[in-house]
């Protein structure tokens, strides 16, 4: 009867894992949560805290989630204690039940937790995104100004004078032809 609840508490594991995932932005959670299905505890929690050790290029996000991972690893530990409890053929129906029913709100707990942490991951991310659309913008900007003052300059020194040579010309010209027409 206990392989039977055993195997049932596995279906729902992975009918929760897969139900979850499916997903762009769910590698890590995808990755933790079938490790946990799998029972291999420690290596889901290295790959936690590989994934977010890896994140160098975001500093602020490894602050951020550091109560998160803390408390993920707590919740697989507390999977794994009850999964492996000792002495579960010896206690009652309802009571293996209860013990399954944690887990399994353990395990939508960690779910929500991982996902806590990809959408700092996200918000770092698109923190990193804006940050460059500033800085782009400041440069076209600064470009745009190079440009006109040089535009400006060109016109002052050398086509403006130019253009006031030329129109004084044609202006002195319209006025002769003009004055040689009625006189």
């Amino acid at each position: 009867h206990i392989a039977e609840m055993q195997q049932a508490l596995n279906r729902k594991l992975h009918e929760s894992t897969k139900k979850d995932s499916g997903g762009k932005g769910d590698h890590l959670r995808r990755i933790v949560l079938q490790l946990v299905v799998a029972e291999a505890y420690d290596l889901a929690k290295t790959r936690l805290a590989d994934y977010v050790e890896s994140k160098v290029e975001f500093p602020a996000f490894q602050e951020r989630v550091q109560r998160y991972i803390q408390h993920c690893s707590e919740l697989i530990h507390a999977i794994q204690t009850k999964r492996n409890f000792p002495g579960l053929a010896t206690l009652s129906l309802s009571r293996q039940q209860e013990i399954h029913e944690k887990v399994m709100e353990h395990f939508e707990e960690l779910k929500h937790n991982l996902r806590q942490i990809e959408r700092i991951e996200r918000d770092h991310k698109l923190l990193d995104v804006r940050s460059t659309v500033w800085v782009v913008k400041a440069v076209t900007m600064v470009g745009i100004a190079i440009f006109a003052a040089a535009f400006i300059m060109d016109l002052r020194s050398g086509l403006l004078s130019s253009l006031l040579f030329t129109a004084d010309l044609w202006i002195n010209d319209a006025s002769s032809w003009f004055v040689s027409k009625i006189l």
